[in-house]
């Protein structure tokens, strides 16, 4: 019989399982369902839970950790990327975690777990997760963070936030006694307040240097995840957790990585395309052998959780003036966070394999119930194409890219124009970016205003546009039909699209408020 290296069967079992993962995704996604959930049942499915055909070794699971690391970094980045919250909202998030964790610590006790096995269990029950909620808000076309939506994800905001506080104090094993808690209080605004230092203040200096330095996004980004593991590395190395450093790290760095769309990019195609799928399924192969009494604890505790939510919601929506039940479910989101707490605790045996298969059991189901009672109507329920889609639809189709393009004036600057003389090009234009032509006439990128501001305040003005960053511009025909130019938008976040001719030259820009003037008033008068 074949006999093969471990390492090499684990290169086996992590393709099969990154594989399996985000077909499990995007079948939950198909049915308008949270993704992650369908993740964590294939874990479950092909893991000891139930057909035991995968195991947590140890080359997965550091894997998995890694995930741990970059989901909660970029969970940390645009999780809490909301700037003005209010007040009520605010204290409503951590009033709504704090009656949660206080009635679902007192009923984990009641059920016989331990204090400290309560307290995780309490933690991972009663948070929510902001991430999954805004993408609920999206799904029902309410993303606009205003009015009711927005006191909603600013109260869910500061539940997360509570809970990942916290959980870090068991995290470096701080609640022992009113000495280790005072310790503790002291350890952890320490390492905040040095990574709030690094983040306001080194952070992007140093990507600014690198920027200026190497000319290449590929160092820019290596820098990056350096940054992230090496925090990781230092937390871990003081006896904090590496994954809740990264947390307070993403939010700190937040500002800067927003602005920057590639590296927003390659970090969210490296976490949400290769970490996460192997993460949430990871996160299904710690399940213990599934039996009636993990299945029968986790409705238990299902049913302890969402009645602990109703409870507290019947106190935060009045508080800030929201709808009870609307309330309710926001409340009731879940998502890597949860899970990523319940992982970190069972690997520092602060909680058993047992107490993890119940409360990620309890955690899944809420996944599903919760957008499903927000959004008022069946999740398996696809939404019909509105009129206004199809009728774009049609008259982009009536058009071509040449015409589109005539609508606003060409964005364009030859690469051998100064930042300085791009800068005033682009005042002239009222445009955010612009396109770069090299010397045959033919669009080597596009660059953001914002970026070339940025050169210019740390004395670049004199820089020539061909030695500096750009983004790949995405190119299309002149002949292409403006429905195929609306498509170019939808699948990139490219920020302008190129026109071109036979030869490959510029012949004109399309900015996408050019295909609203468009559909709005014709191409005539412009």
């Amino acid at each position: 019989m074949l006999s093969l290296p471990e390492s090499l069967i684990a290169v086996l079992e992590l393709s099969l399982l990154l594989l399996l993962g985000k077909l499990g995704e995007e079948g939950f996604s198909k049915l308008n369902l949270m993704p992650f959930v369908g993740a964590i049942l294939i874990g479950l499915i092909a893991g000891p839970g139930i057909l035991k055909v995968f195991y947590p070794s140890p080359y997965i699971s550091e894997f998995i950790n890694l995930g741990i690391v970059f989901i909660l970094f970029m969970a940390g980045v645009e999780e809490t990327r909301l700037g003005k919250e209010t007040r009520k909202a605010a204290l409503a998030g951590t009033i709504n975690f704090t009656m949660g964790y206080i009635i679902l610590f007192i009923i984990a006790l009641k059920m016989g777990f331990g204090t400290l096995v309560s307290s995780v269990l309490a933690i991972s029950l009663a948070m929510v997760s902001a991430g999954p909620f805004s993408r609920t808000l999206q799904d029902i076309f309410a993303g606009a963070m205003e009015g009711q939506n927005k006191k909603f994800f600013i109260e869910v905001l500061f539940t997360e936030i509570s809970a990942v506080m916290l959980f870090s104090f068991f995290a470096i094993n701080a609640l022992r006694n009113f000495e280790t808690i005072t310790i503790g209080i002291f350890r952890l605004l320490a390492i905040i307040i040095i990574i709030l230092l690094f983040g306001k203040y080194a952070f992007k200096r140093i990507l600014v240097f690198v920027e200026m330095k190497f000319r290449t996004w590929e160092a820019l980004f290596a820098i990056v995840i350096s940054i992230i593991l090496l925090f990781g590395f230092l937390a871990d190395l003081v006896g904090f957790n590496s994954a809740i450093a990264a947390f307070f790290l993403g939010v700190f760095v937040s500002e800067y990585v927003l602005n920057n769309a590639y590296l927003l990019e390659k970090l969210r195609a490296l976490t949400y395309g290769f970490f996460e799928p192997l993460f949430f399924a990871g996160l299904g192969l710690y399940f213990v052998s599934l039996n009636e009494p993990i299945i029968f604890l986790g409705i238990i505790m299902l049913i302890f959780s969402l009645a602990s939510k109703l409870f507290t919601s019947l106190f935060t929506s009045k508080l800030i003036g929201v709808d009870f039940l609307k309330n309710f479910f926001a409340t009731s989101h879940k998502g890597g966070v949860d899970g990523a707490i319940l992982l970190t605790a069972l690997q520092l045996t602060l909680i058993s394999p047992k107490a993890y298969s119940i409360a990620l059991l309890a955690i899944m189901i809420m996944s599903v119930i919760a957008p499903l009672g927000f959004k008022g109507k069946s999740s398996l329920s696809s939404a019909k194409p509105a009129p206004s889609i199809k009728f774009v639809t049609y008259e982009l189709s009536k058009s071509n890219a040449e015409k589109l393009s005539k609508v606003l004036p060409t964005v364009a600057v030859n690469m051998n124009a100064s930042v300085e003389e791009a800068v005033k090009k682009a005042d002239e234009l009222n445009t955010r970016v612009l396109v770069i032509e090299d010397e045959e006439g033919r669009p080597a990128g596009y660059i953001s205003v914002h970026d070339l501001f940025k050169m210019i305040s740390f004395g670049e003005g004199n820089v020539k546009m061909k030695d500096v960053f750009i983004y790949p511009v995405p190119k299309v025909h002149k002949t292409a039909t403006g429905s195929e130019v609306l498509d170019v938008f939808k699948t990139s976040d490219a920020q302008v699209v190129a026109v071109i001719d036979e030869d490959g030259k510029l012949i004109g820009t399309i900015l996408e408020k050019e295909i609203l003037r468009y559909l709005l008033k014709g191409e005539k008068g412009y």
